[in-house]
Formats: C-alpha cells, sequence, structure tokens
C-alpha cells in the first residue's frame, strides 16, 4: 500500500495542503494566522480524512522573527569570542548599506555591546592550539552574563574551523557555571572559515532556536495527532530534513517556502521536457522569481537575514549575513493583497504594504478598506465576481468597485483605467525581479519558459512574458498549491562540511580521499536510513584569491584529476587559468534519500477548440487596448489533453484563476499543465 504523504505550506493570506496516495492528488487551502502560523497548519491537517504516513511543511517562522513579527520576540544573547574581536560583528566587511548617505544607517547588532564579552585564546589557522582558553577569566564572565538574564550564549573564537578544542573548552565551563542556559559554539552551527560570517551565522541561528524549536514542537503535536509517522520541514537548499535537524540549524529554514515553489517547477520541468525555466510564484504578499538551469535550480552562499530589499535586489550590508546554502530568489512587493494608493504627488503607487490575510483585499468582506491587486482583477473581470474556493470565499465586488472608485477619483481616471493601470505596474515590478535572476546573472529570459504559480501568479502571467518576450508560460495543474506540491517532490537530505584549508601539493591521494568519504559518513549518518546517493562538492581556488568555485566530484578523486577538473572550471567561469596551487578551502557532501514525486493520472483526452463542456459563463473583462471583451470563462477541471482555448479566455479553477490574453492561445497538456503561447 503507497504511503499517504501530505505538504503543508503556510503562506501570508492561505496555508495551502496537498496531499497524494499514490493515484489521487487532493488539494485544499485554508486561511493563515499570521500572528499563530501553527493554527493554520494544524487547521489543514484536519483537513486529511486518512491518517497520513508523513508530513513535510514550509515555513517563514524565521523570516518572521526577524521582520518583527508581533508575538514573535527575539532573546537576548551574549556573545564570548577571542580577545580583540569584540566589535567584529558590528564592524563587519564595512559594506555600506547606502553608498552615497553621509549618515549610512547598519543593522542593529545581535547582541549589545555591553554583552559581548572577550576571553584569550588562540588558535593557529592550521590548527595548532596556540593559547588554551583562560579558564579563569571564563567563569569571571559566567557570572557577569549571569545576571543579565541572557536566553542564549554563543562562543565564537577564531579559526575555530581548524580546531574547535578551545570553544568546546569554553563551553563547558560556560554550562557549568551557567546551568539552564543554553551554549552554542560557532563550529557546531558552521564549520567553515570566515570569521565574521561565521560568527554572523551562529549567532542567527541561536537567535531562531528558541523560537523554531517552539514551532516545530507545537507543529509537531499537530502532526502526531493526525497519526503522521515522519515529519519533515523544507530548507532553504530545497532539501526537506527530519524535523529534529531543524533545531540544530533553524535559519537553513528562512526561505523554505519559496525554495518548494523552485523545486516543483523543476520536477514539473522535467515532465515537460524543459529544463530552462523562470519560477515566478506569486501569492497574498510577494512575487518571487527564481531560476532552473540545464535542469538545476540555482543555489546562493551568499544570503543576509533580515536585511532591506530595494526593487527587487537585497541591500548588502542591511542585514546579517548567513553561511548556509539558498535558492537564489528574488522577490517584489506585489501580491494579491498588496495595496493600491496615491503618493503625495497624486501619483498611483503599488506596495510595500500588505492587507495580508486580516483584513484582507476589499472585496473579501473582512473589513478591509484599500484597494488591493486581488480588488483590481475583480473590477476589471479577471477574478470571479461571485466567489472564490470553489464557491466557498464569497467575494463582495461592489465593495471592491467602491475602493477602486475612491482611487480612481485622487488619479482623475475612470476605475477601470486605475484598476488596469495598478495592475500594469505590478507587472513591470514582477519583470524587473525576472531580469534579477536571469539578465544580471548571465541567462537571457527569451530563451526560458515561465513557470507561473501562488494563486495569483497564473493571472498575470502572460501580460509579464510579453514585457520579458517569453515565448512559453506553463501553469501547472494546481499552481495555487504549487510550493505545497514541491514539498512532496522533494529529496530528504542532510549536508556536512569539513574544512581543509590545504592546497593539493600538500595532500596525497590517500589524505584527500579519506577527506572525502569522512565528509560523506557524517553526512549520512544524520539521515533516518541509508541515502539513495552521495553528492560530493569541493570547493577549490587558486591560492590568494578571496572566493571559492565548486567542483563536483567522487569518493575516489585523485588530487590530479581534482587539479584538472578545477583548471577546467575556472577556464569556464573566468575564462583563464592561473599557473598556482590550488587550494581546497571546503569538502561538502549531500547525502540524499529520494522521494518519488507526485504522478496525477493523465487527463482524459479531448482535442477540442475552446471545448463546450468546459464553458460556464461569459463575461466582460477589461483588456487596455479592447477595453472590455466578452470573455468566455472555462472550468479547468472539465479541460482535457489537448484542448485549445484561445484568448481572450478566462479559466477558473479551485485554487487559482489563469488569463488568457488577446492573441495568446493555451493547449492543455496530458499532465494537466496549461501551456500558453503567443499566437504568431
Amino acid at each position: 500500500m503507497a504511503e499517504l504523504a501530505v505538504g503543508i505550506d503556510v503562506g501570508g493570506t492561505f496555508t495551502d495542503l496537498v496531499e497524494y496516495d499514490g493515484r489521487e492528488l487532493r488539494v485544499r487551502k485554508v486561511p493563515s494566522s499570521p500572528r499563530r502560523p501553527e493554527r493554520g497548519f494544524a487547521e489543514a491537517l484536519k483537513i486529511v480524512e486518512t491518517d497520513p504516513d508523513v508530513v513535510l511543511h514550509a515555513t517563514t517562522i524565521g523570516t518572521n522573527a526577524f521582520l518583527g513579527q508581533k508575538g514573535l520576540e527575539l532573546p537576548e544573547v551574549a556573545l564570548v569570542t577571542t580577545l580583540g574581536f569584540r566589535d567584529a560583528i558590528e564592524i563587519g566587511r564595512q559594506v555600506r548599506p547606502q553608498t552615497y548617505s553621509l549618515s549610512p544607517r547598519k543593522p542593529e547588532p545581535l547582541v549589545p555591546r555591553r554583552l559581548r564579552f572577550e576571553v584569550k585564546e588562540r588558535t593557529s589557522p592550521d590548527g595548532e592550539i596556540i593559547v588554551p582558553v583562560d579558564e579563569d577569566k571564563l567563569r569571571r564572565i559566567a557570572r557577569r552574563i549571569a545576571v543579565e538574564d541572557v536566553d542564549v550564549v554563543v562562543v565564537a573564537f577564531l579559526h575555530a574551523y581548524a580546531n574547535p578544542a578551545n570553544e568546546c573548552k569554553a563551553k563547558e565551563v560556560l554550562e557549568e557555571e551557567l546551568g539552564d542556559v543554553e551554549v552554542v559554539c560557532s563550529h557546531e552551527v558552521c564549520n567553515e572559515y570566515r570569521e565574521y560570517e561565521r560568527t554572523s551565522t551562529a549567532l542567527v541561528n541561536a537567535v531562531l532556536r528558541q523560537i523554531v524549536t517552539e514551532y516545530v514542537e507545537r507543529t509537531w503535536d499537530a502532526v502526531r495527532d493526525a497519526g503522521a509517522s515522519e515529519y519533515y520541514l523544507m530548507q532553504s537548499d530545497g532539501y526537506a530534513v527530519p524535523a529534529e535537524l531543524t533545531l540544530h540549524t533553524p535559519a537553513k529554514l528562512i526561505e523554505s517556502g519559496p525554495a518548494a515553489g523552485v523545486v516543483a517547477a523543476r520536477y514539473l520541468g522535467e515532465t515537460l521536457g524543459r529544463d530552462r525555466l523562470v519560477s515566478f510564484d506569486m501569492g497574498g504578499t510577494t512575487a518571487k522569481a527564481g531560476t532552473v538551469v540545464e535542469g538545476r535550480y540555482e543555489v546562493t552562499k551568499e544570503y543576509e537575514v533580515g536585511g532591506e530589499v530595494h526593487r527587487g535586489r537585497r541591500v548588502r550590508g542591511s542585514g546579517y549575513p548567513v553561511l548556509h546554502r539558498f535558492i537564489d530568489l528574488t522577490e517584489c512587493s506585489a501580491g494579491g493583497g498588496t495595496i493600491l494608493w496615491t503618493d503625495e504627488a497624486g501619483a498611483l503607487r503599488v506596495g510595500p504594504l500588505s492587507a495580508g490575510a486580516d483584513p484582507g483585499p476589499v472585496c473579501y468582506g473582512k473589513g478591509g478598506t484599500d484597494p488591493t491587486i486581488t480588488d483590481a482583477n475583480v473590477v476589471l473581470g479577471r477574478l470571479n465576481r461571485r466567489a472564490l474556493l470553489g464557491g466557498e470565499m464569497p467575494i463582495d465586488a461592489e465593495a471592491a468597485d467602491r475602493a477602486l472608485s475612491e482611487l480612481a477619483d485622487e488619479l482623475g481616471l475612470e476605475p477601470e483605467e486605475a484598476a488596469y493601470q495598478a495592475l500594469r505596474l505590478a507587472v513591470e515590478e514582477m519583470a524587473r525581479i525576472v531580469r534579477i535572476v536571469t539578465v544580471e546573472r548571465g541567462h537571457d529570459p527569451r530563451e526560458f519558459s515561465l513557470v507561473a504559480f501562488g494563486g495569483a501568479g497564473p493571472l498575470h502571467a502572460a501580460e509579464l512574458a510579453e514585457i520579458l518576450e517569453v515565448e512559453e508560460v506553463i501553469v501547472p495543474l494546481h499552481p495555487g498549491v504549487f510550493s505545497a506540491y514541491g514539498l512532496l517532490a522533494a529529496e530528504v537530505a542532510w549536508e556536512h562540511v569539513t574544512p581543509v584549508m590545504r592546497t593539493l601539493e600538500e595532500l596525497d591521494d590517500e589524505e584527500l580521499r579519506a577527506v572525502v568519504r569522512g565528509t560523506a559518513e557524517k553526512a549520512a549518518e544524520r539521515l533516518p536510513r541509508e541515502p539513495d546517493d552521495v553528492r560530493i562538492v569541493v570547493e577549490a581556488r587558486y591560492r590568494g584569491q578571496a572566493h571559492e568555485l565548486e567542483v563536483q566530484t567522487g569518493p575516489d578523486v585523485t588530487a590530479d584529476e581534482l587539479e584538472e577538473a578545477f583548471h577546467e572550471r575556472h577556464r569556464a567561469v573566468h575564462g583563464f587559468q592561473l599557473n598556482a596551487p590550488v587550494e581546497i578551502v571546503n569538502v561538502r557532501a549531500l547525502a540524499v534519500i529520494e522521494r518519488k514525486p507526485p504522478e496525477p493520472s493523465p487527463l482524459k483526452e479531448g482535442g477540442e477548440g475552446n471545448p463546450k463542456r468546459a464553458l460556464v459563463e461569459t463575461r466582460e473583462v477589461y483588456f487596455r487596448e479592447e477595453g472590455y471583451l466578452e470573455t468566455p470563462v472555462f472550468d479547468r477541471d472539465a479541460l482535457r489533453a489537448d484542448d485549445i482555448v484561445e484568448g481572450p479566455a478566462v479559466i477558473e479553477q479551485y485554487d487559482s484563476t489563469t488569463l488568457v490574453p488577446p492573441g495568446w492561445r493555451a493547449r492543455v497538456h496530458r499532465s494537466g499543465a496549461i501551456l500558453l503561447h503567443r499566437i504568431e
């Protein structure tokens, strides 16, 4: 009997659920509870009629904590570091968030200066203990910490990645003196060189540990009550991990929900035979974009938690660096709940504020008064003016009309013109973030297919594709819960990193293989069963360079083979190679348990043009050049494989709505996906 797997993605507006029993895929949406997200999680689980075997979850709890969400108070943290390095976390890398400001603002340190303590100790870069940690000073520091009501202490010493002995001794002494206060060593959460980033990573994890632990425990209770025996959470790198492991490095969960969407796009691309994709996720609060290139999603190690975003770009130096791997994503404030307003000059503005889940858009009838992108779509007839979610959510179209009319009066426009201009501004902002992950990363968006999902994504995808000159838009079978689907498609994995910091000239083949195999073994031992695969990556550089390149390799690699592979990689990225020693910085091993992604039954064959069997009604829908057009509305559940829908048309389903503008044609793939193309 096939297992019943459940994926739950908690968003800002809705909590999405997908369940799959090996044959049938079932989806549902329930309102989120932004201040208590575990409630939406528990409510979603209650919908599942049969006890699930495994539950996979994506959460924004880490992000919300750094955005200052009410009810998520950050704990008090103390830092114990090497003598002379007390202010390193405040000095940072001297990156100025406002380059031309005469009084630039940097983020407040996660630890105030009064709670940053220095102790005499020193470890050399090659791991030699030059000065043992001063235990007497540590005990005096512990007595000072004890009177400060500190929740957690972070120990971060110079070169602890090479030899953590001094950190371990400091932890032992502090735990002995402080009793119940948690003590975290930097090497335990980030065993990599770069002292500032490693310390920052340890602090971010320490700050999140209590919040995430409480959240995971509450959701775990709901999982047990539902009868499931396995519980996994999605990490920011696109892999799921057993829930208990997330308590060790909670910062890896920060972009867990958006990561699941890119994972889902990748698997859909495999089904359709596309390996160059832009994932476009437009939900209730934001729109996000990522890429899949040659069947692999782009990953970055440069990430700052709690930083500012300016027009889709993360502002360097405005947040707290984290040395974990993240799927490369950009975002903008253009979700269904994004508020439309006029500034002091009388110009129309879109965002960044959002109506969220409570009160939500005006048309939801929950007390919202500010017009939103969703209200604009209702006014233009693009969204159903009676109800959404298959009739479960009534829509107050007249309230949306009144809200847009008031906005239009401020602009001196007709309501439909104001609504259309607002949507156009939003789409232009979305195009900007797509260009960031394509053009600014060296890719031509015209060579990609656009995978549109999220509750609002398919409504705007065709117009977004026109701006970007993208030829194909792909709308998944269940776009409104696609990130939750990605949870079911994700592999379970754990990564272990071993710092090396030696040149290949200093390593013989036996030593190199011992490091690689040892790293692989440590990654595998954290998983609940034997991994199906272990993927090895070596981070290397020419001695003297500041940044590394990744080279994929295997457990039996020789020094000569690795050196040649690095030269080849360097030539491919930079166009040249150097006659210099190759230095191995880190060996990374990713132990993977493969999961079979859901495979819904193929659709029935159809092959009709504008199939009458799926026609629900016709209604007036507004398009800029044509004005209002009498537009057919189709029920997606009634569409069959190879059906053709000519624009203008609207395709409605439980979790989303797809707009097919004039000049576009939609074809239904046998997998259930809708493929939109411009008509020549």
